[in-house]
Order: structure tokens, then sequence, then C-alpha cells
């Protein structure tokens, strides 16, 4: 069994790596006002390197941009492929050498590190949700998923036991929020990480509503320790963190979820992605994570492209400045088309307006439209703060009506509002075009994604009143779909409901197999999109 001394010697060994941690973080402090002050310079002098002018053009992902990619790769020995998991249907291919993960992985050192240097008191510990294995995602490539996981490793990010063999093997057994939850107690780590905070939403949803499955590890391991394998037992030693015994036996003993400050006192903060869509799924983490107890820190904005953003804390503030090594930042002003003349330098834009980042870098990226939206909030220095707020283009039409994201948005708050249960059950919604084999008009499919095993909770009378109301409230943001189901034009909308796991399996393109499944794939960086412009028929296709 776990030696009862070994949590309070890891907290030794803990302590001193905080010491450490925190004079890195005063150093990053360092590093980035001076990023700030030479941010126009810096930003004129790879403009010259990248050879940018008013002749290069504005490219999308598109094969130009793939060759660029994939010669720059062939000349740097060692470099390795991630693929993006967004809402095209062709994943993007874009190269990374070892050298530049390691510099993006300082990026996310320099915001713990800043944190903790000025957060003195908080318990070290990262616990990142993630894919639970390795794969093809920029996620996978910086957690760097080991079997052999290294001891101070584990200390500061234990969720890499999850690849540990015996826990790993585990996960087919007693689910991934099970294990997640068992290695979560045992560490009681200061900050839990997920790049979407639906992600997080889920777990702790999956935690609160399924509490019985959700703790049958950590109830066996405790009443049964003696079923586990000598692997297990060494990891427990490896991760335990002072108090691990009275927290398992209190987890163990419980016949109803009881709060998450409880089983994780050392949690102080969460770190997420705060930009566009995401709203309902921080109101159902405060539900878990009260705000007058756990702190959000917001995510920098980050896609699989390129770091659009890193944090600066200024003061009691968090402002998001695209200062990331090596990357050119161009805007393109919202609802301007994508020529050169309407680019605009970082250092020009002004608080208040709304842009779309176009970057360049060494690695084959020049002039690529990120379609992401930011408006900019106000500036430090020469360097613009950024806040993301919504894919540009995300938009469908059957006849005419010409949906946006915002408008489903808009529809989804008003539905929220109508109906509780939503938020209660930690529900997520997407829409879906459908054209029905058996319909003579197409029409649009709301999907609620429901945590859990099984899509129970939701009485049929109430998915009626759903797929009304949301029709209802679709019409009142845009005229247009009012006006086609009136005419007949489009059908009305139809409700499906699904396990969240289930739906996303089916949106995330590079789920291939049941191991992907069990393993949670698209937990490294899967989005659920208010709004979705393939086909529900055939996302349906592709699955079978």
């Amino acid at each position: 069994m776990v030696d009862a001394l070994a949590g309070a010697a890891n907290d030794a060994v803990r302590r001193v790596l905080r010491g450490g941690l925190r004079t890195a973080g005063r150093l990053f402090e360092v590093d980035m006002e001076l990023r700030i002050r030479r941010f126009a310079a810096t930003q004129a002098r790879l403009t010259r390197r990248y050879r940018l002018d008013a002749a290069t053009p504005i490219r999308p992902y598109d094969d130009d941009t793939r060759r660029a990619v994939e010669a720059y790769a062939a000349t740097r020995h060692g470099a390795r492929f991630a693929f993006t998991s967004g809402s095209t249907k062709q994943p993007k291919k874009i190269a990374f050498t070892k050298r530049r993960l390691l510099t993006i992985k300082a990026g996310s050192l320099s915001v713990a590190t800043r944190l903790l240097a000025r957060n003195p008191d908080w318990h070290l510990g990262l616990f990142i949700l993630a894919a639970l294995r390795e794969d093809d995602t920029l996620s996978s490539l910086i957690i760097d998923w080991d079997q052999d996981v290294p001891w101070l490793s584990g200390l500061l990010m234990p969720a890499k036991y999850l690849a540990h063999p015996s826990v790993a093997r585990l996960i087919p057994v007693y689910g991934a929020t099970a294990a997640r939850l068992f290695l979560l107690v045992l560490s009681n780590p200061a900050l839990i990480y997920s790049t979407n905070p639906s992600t997080l939403a889920l777990f702790l949803t999956d935690i609160h509503h399924g509490w019985a499955a959700a703790t049958r590890l950590v109830r066996e391991f405790v009443n049964q320790p003696a079923s586990f394998d000598d692997g297990l037992q060494r990891v427990a030693r490896q991760l335990a963190s002072a108090g691990w015994r009275e927290r398992l036996a209190m987890v163990a003993a419980a016949d109803v979820p009881i709060p998450v400050e409880r089983y994780v006192p050392g949690l102080a903060a969460y770190v997420c992605w705060d930009g566009g869509y995401v709203r309902p799924f921080l109101d159902q983490i405060a539900a878990f994570l009260p705000r007058e107890r756990f702190r959000l820190v917001p995510m920098y904005s980050m896609s699989t492209e390129t770091v659009e953003t890193l944090n600066h804390f200024d003061g009691d503030q968090v402002r998001f400045l695209p200062v990331a090594p090596g990357v050119v930042y161009e805007f393109i002003p919202e609802g301007a088309d994508d020529r050169p003349e309407h680019l605009i330098a970082a250092a020009a834009l002004v608080p208040g307006r709304t842009y779309a980042m176009v970057v360049s870098d060494p690695y084959g990226l020049r002039r690529y439209q990120t379609d992401d939206l930011f408006r900019c909030e106000a500036k430090v220095g020469d360097a613009p703060d950024l806040r993301f707020l919504r894919r540009r283009g995300l938009t469908y039409s059957f006849t005419g009506e010409k949906l946006t994201d915002q408008h489903v948005g808009l529809a989804f708050d008003r539905l929220r509002e109508d109906f509780p249960l939503l938020r209660q059950r930690g529900i997520q919604l997407t829409l879906i075009p459908s054209r029905p084999a058996d319909a003579t008009v197409p029409q649009y499919r709301l999907v609620l994604a429901v945590p859990g095993e099984a899509p129970d909770g939701v009485a049929s009378q109430t998915l009626g009143e759903l797929a009304a109301a949301f029709d209802r409230h679709l019409g009142d943001a845009n005229q247009e779909f009012a006006s086609k189901l009136r005419s007949g034009r489009l059908g009305p909308s139809a409700v499906t409901v699904l396990p969240y796991d289930v739906l996303a399996a089916r949106l995330d393109g590079k789920v291939q197999d049941q191991a992907d499944v069990v393993f949670r794939r698209w937990d490294s960086q899967f989005k659920l999109l208010p709004l979705y412009t393939r086909l529900w028929e055939d996302l349906a296709a592709e699955r079978r």
C-alpha cells in the first residue's frame, strides 16, 4: 500500500520546485516587458525578413500554403506534423520542430510561472485535460505523452500519469472521468487547465451527475487496494500530496456529490479559453467552481497554425498581446476584402474596432488568413490588447436565409432562459443543416449534447417545445429564416438528443476507431461550434 509519508515528502519537493518556478516567473515578467517595449521595431524587422510587401497576397490554407509548410519541414531534421481538428473537412497540416515546440512550451511556462510569482501561496501542480494518449494534435506534441513518467514532471503535471500503463488500462474499465478524478484527488493541484472550457464543464458535470460511476475507481482503490497492481501503487506513491488518504476516503464514503473544494482543497484557479462562443460553458463551470472561491485565468488565443496572443498581467487586468516570437501580425478591418492594400500593422490598430488576424512566420505561413476576429480593447505601448470574438464567415444558407453563428448564438441564449433544464443538466447546443431523404424541403437540426452515457432527462414534449421556441427565437434574430419557415421553403427545425461524447466523436473528423473514442481524442482541441456548415446526413454517413 502507498506509504502514508509519501504525500508529505512529495509536497516538500513541490515547495522547492515552486520557489524555483517563482524565480523563473519574475524573469519571464522582464522578458514580457522587453517584448512590449520592442514590439513595433520587432514587427518591422520580421516584415523585412519575410519579404512582405504590397504585392504579397493574403492566402487561406490552400495547396500553396500546404506545399510551403511541407517544404519547410523537408529542410528540418526531425520535423513533425500536427493536424487541426476544426470545422473544415480536411484538417490543416502544420510543421513543428523540437525548437518550435520548445518555444510554444516556453510561452505556456511563462504564463504559469508568472501566475505563481503573483500567487506564492498556491499549491504546485497543473492538471491538464486533454486527449488521454498520444495523437497527431498540437496538444499531444506539447504534452509529450510518455508511459514512463519522470517523477518531477509528474509532480508538476499529474495528468501525465494517464499514459502510464497501470492507469491507461483502467480507462476502458472505469472511464476517463474516473481515472482523471482519481489522479486529481491524489495530487491536489492548484490549477486545472483545459484549452476549451467545454471540456472542463463536461468533466465536472460528469462527476456531479454520474457520481457513482465517477468515484468507483476511488472506492475500490480505498476498499480493495490489493486488487490493483504494484504499478498503480507506485503511481500513487509518486504523485500523492499530503492528506491523500483522508481525501480518497472522503470521496469513497460519499453517496452523493460533494463540493470540489473538499476533495481538491489546493485547487485555486482554472485556466481555459474565454473568448467567442464559450460563455455558457463558463457558467456551467461556475456552478461547480464558484467564482468567489476559484479564479478563472483566461488562456491566450492559440491555434494549431500559430500562437495568436500571450497573457500579460497588467495589475489586476489580463491583457492579450500578439507578441509570440517570430510571428508577424497584420490585420484586415471587419468587412474588408482580403487585399494587401487593406492590411493594417498591429501597432496601428484602433481600440474599439474589430479585425481579422493575418499571420506570417518562418514555418511556411505567409500572410495566412486565420479567419479569427478580434476586438482591440486597448493598447499596451504599441502592442494591441486583443479579445477573440468569433470565427469569420461562419454562415449557412439553404434558400437565402444566410444564418450566422451570431444569429444562432442569440437564439441559444434565449432558449437557455426559457428552459433552465439546459443549464442545470449542462446540455450543450449546436445547429447543423439537414436534408432528410424523405423530406421535400431542407431543415436545420438542433442537437442537444447531454453529458453522461445516455441522453435521458429530456421529455419528448419538452423537445417539441424546444424546437418551436428555437425557431421563434432564430426567426427574431434572422427575419429571412422566419419568412422561409412561413412560406414553407424551410421545414421546422428538428431536435436530436445525443450524449456529448457521441456528438464530439462524430464532429471531430480525426476520430477513426473505438480506441479514439475510449481515450477521448477530441479533448485535445475539439470545439463545439454553434453552427456547422456540413450536412447532418454527410456527418452520419462518414461514421458508418
